[in-house]
């Protein structure tokens, strides 16, 4: 008997991160929205550690109405309208378990750039799309989770469709409901929140130290920050406030800010920024990386970490004017991002003919891609041949 639904989710439960809270949120407003979903729990090879452990919160969705997880067995074939195949690097090599799936759309959800920060490639999309064919019978069309992510995979369309609207995370913006108004005097919080990884800071101490430059004027207030990677970086941080990761509520935490302040590291690409829109969610003004505008757009300002604090003294100066900006980019994450957006998304997909343009022209050429990718591979059978 062939199992059918609206949504199929493929998904390896051993994310923790942002990959697992967007899934997560797809699943509870399709749920929600009185859609039958079948979620498939697969098991990566070669991606997570042995010590990395299933995320409750995943396991948890199949308790949501409407929602049945499924056992995935090459002998039980599974139908729906479109399958959702969530992250490349798990099916970047075969996984433990697959199904024959008949689908009138199928999408790789790339929660996960192309190329890293120094220009290398990540991942070989199309041994991606191979093994999805291969073990589900299924070809792709690839869903960036942002502007970064699209931008980067023109650089191999044609041969990569992707979906003509991005497939970005959600959220249950009534959970992110501003109580305090921000920016209502010249003495400015400032802070950041995330996960302690070296590479979502700067590469140097005073880099660190400017992106989130102490003084009278300035509160200093972070959360998931490890101070012995900071000290150790000469960052001087006797007047910053120091949470660990999550000590508090993510949205009590943002609240009590008026600037977000995020740069990090050159070798780091941020697939979506996650943290970036729940901090535009509770009308704290961003001051970003210029890396990160192909996602943002208008709706934050962008400069290096040496020009952080000139930004700050013009927040200052033209307080109303940021305050209002800092409310329209939280009305802009509510109309893009709230979970309430997911099914009219859904609903897009059903005739999306997908697009294999070039344009507007990626950073890095198709020839250099190419060249990319014959050298990933090289390194890739050279480093199965010595294992």
């Amino acid at each position: 008997m062939t199992m059918t639904f609206d949504a199929l989710i493929f998904t390896d439960p051993r994310f923790s991160g942002g990959t697992s809270a967007a899934v997560a949120a797809d699943v509870r407003a399709m749920s929600d929205a009185g859609l039958n979903v079948g979620l498939a729990l697969v098991e990566s090879v070669g991606f997570f550690q042995d010590a990395d452990t299933e995320n409750q919160s995943i396991l948890q969705l199949s308790d949501l109405p409407g929602v049945t997880q499924v056992r995935l067995d090459p002998a039980k074939p599974l139908k729906c309208d479109i399958a959702f195949f969530h992250h490349p690097s798990v099916f970047e090599n075969p996984v433990v378990k697959s199904a024959p799936v008949r689908a009138s759309r199928s999408l790789l959800v790339a929660h996960q750039p192309l190329f890293l920060g120094d220009s290398a490639l990540a991942f070989d999309p199309f041994r991606v799309q191979r093994n999805v064919q291969r073990q589900f019978g299924q070809s792709l069309l690839w869903a960036p989770v942002s502007g970064i992510c699209r931008q980067q995979f023109r650089a191999y369309a044609p041969l990569l469709r992707m979906t003509t609207e991005d497939w970005p995370n959600a959220f249950d913006v009534s959970a992110w409901t501003p109580r305090r108004n921000k920016l209502q005097s010249p003495v400015l919080a400032i802070g950041r929140h995330g996960r302690a990884h070296p590479d979502k800071w700067p590469a140097t101490g005073d880099e660190i130290a400017l992106s989130l430059p102490a003084g009278p004027d300035t509160k200093i207030s972070v959360m998931g920050a490890d101070p012995a990677f900071l000290k150790d970086k000469g960052v001087d941080i006797s007047d910053w406030s120091i949470l660990a990761f999550n000590e508090q509520p993510v949205a009590d935490y943002l609240d009590a800010l008026d600037v977000f302040s995020y740069h990090h590291s050159p070798l780091w690409v941020e697939s979506f920024g996650r943290t970036i829109a729940e901090a535009m969610l509770m009308g704290v003004r961003c001051v970003l990386s210029p890396a990160l505008r192909p996602t943002f757009g208008s709706h934050a300002l962008y400069g290096t970490p040496a020009e952080v604090p000139d930004m700050l003294d013009h927040i200052r100066a033209n307080l109303d004017t940021e305050r209002a900006a800092a409310l329209d980019a939280r009305e802009h994450c509510i109309k893009s991002y709230s979970t309430q957006s997911v099914v009219r998304r859904f609903e897009a997909l059903k005739t999306d003919p997908g697009t294999g343009a070039r344009s507007p022209r990626p950073d890095i050429s198709p020839l250099i891609a190419a060249k990319k990718l014959v050298g990933f591979r090289r390194r890739r059978r050279k480093a199965q041949k010595g294992a």
